[in-house]
């Protein structure tokens, strides 16, 4: 009986915040939301295309045409907003005001072609440690989201196996001592 108790609440322990969810009682922390859809642009999207950037700019492209060659083979969001940036600076729009038109994801590569634009300095090294930069964040965001739902298992752990090991070790085991203690 104490085993089809335990297996219960394990069960409701469960399937609660899925049950919940979608009933508007419960949602999940911000840090554990799944990524965007494919629509969407990812960190690694990013991080992918800046890289490709930077290669294409070294290689001794134009920026207009190594954001157009970038988009060509970039995941669709990604080139959906190269494709836009590559637009405003045709059009003589500031570089800083031409990476307003991407997605917010895209501000550590749009800082670097703002200050190499700025400086006079070569973006392509920058461009590569941008792409770092947002590697390592996402790996960290990541990180943390682990330890949280790590932590969020805790408690459901120990509400079903805390009770069901006093009930089958500690309960018997106190009773046995106590009445050896008594005879």
């Amino acid at each position: 009986m104490s085993a089809v108790v335990v297996a219960l609440v394990l069960t409701a322990v469960v399937a609660w915040p899925s049950a919940a969810s979608r009933c508007g009682w419960w949602s999940r922390p911000a840090d554990l939301q799944p990524p965007p859809a494919r629509d969407g642009v990812t960190v690694e999207d990013v991080a992918d295309a800046s890289v490709l950037l930077a290669l294409a700019l070294q290689s001794g492209r134009g920026l207009d045409q190594a954001l157009e060659e970038v988009a060509e083979v970039a995941a669709p969001g990604a080139a959906e907003d190269l494709i836009r940036v590559a637009a405003a600076l045709r059009w003589g729009r500031p570089m800083s005001e031409a990476w307003g038109y991407a997605r917010d994801v895209w501000a550590p590569t749009a800082t670097a072609f703002v200050v190499a634009d700025a400086v006079g300095a070569p973006s392509a090294r920058v461009l590569l440690d941008a792409a770092t930069t947002l590697r390592e964040t996402e790996a960290r965001r990541l990180e943390q989201a682990g330890g949280s739902a790590a932590v969020m298992l805790v408690l459901p752990l120990g509400l079903c196996f805390l009770p069901a090991f006093i009930a089958t070790a500690v309960i018997p085991l106190v009773a046995v001592l106590v009445g050896s203690q008594l005879s």
